[in-house]
């Protein structure tokens, strides 16, 4: 996989631990083939976010920070409206509203980071 560019230390954790949170629910509940393709949709997401920027008007520090926690919550809901059986909701279920949670959290970590870079 693509390794996301981090402001710092401290946005490095923050999404790692979120990533990790995100495709340990694709992988627990998707099929091998539906857990690649939900790796291949977050390559794009991290491709974008590390290329973000390169555009005339692309250039919002904050926008950039929070591209992958938006886009991946998003991504990561979409992957289990596909996926959902009778079997799977009440598990389905219960990972929405952590994810909520973990989103909620990892935006509040990231707004309260300093723009400065580590070097």
């Amino acid at each position: 996989m693509t390794k996301p560019i981090y402001a710092n230390e401290q946005h490095k954790q923050t999404i790692e631990s979120f990533l990790s949170v995100c495709d340990g629910f694709a992988q627990d509940i998707g099929t091998k083939s539906k857990y690649q393709s939900y790796q291949e949709v977050l390559k794009v997401i991290i491709d974008y976010h590390n290329n973000y920027g390169a555009g005339a008007k692309e250039n919002n520090y904050w926008d950039w920070l929070m591209i992958i926690p938006i886009n991946v919550s998003v991504m990561t809901q979409g992957f289990f409206a596909g996926i959902e059986s009778r079997q799977k909701a009440g598990t389905i279920r219960a990972y929405r509203l952590v994810l909520q949670e973990v989103l909620e959290d990892t935006v509040n970590k990231i707004e309260k980071l300093d723009p400065i870079k580590d070097e």
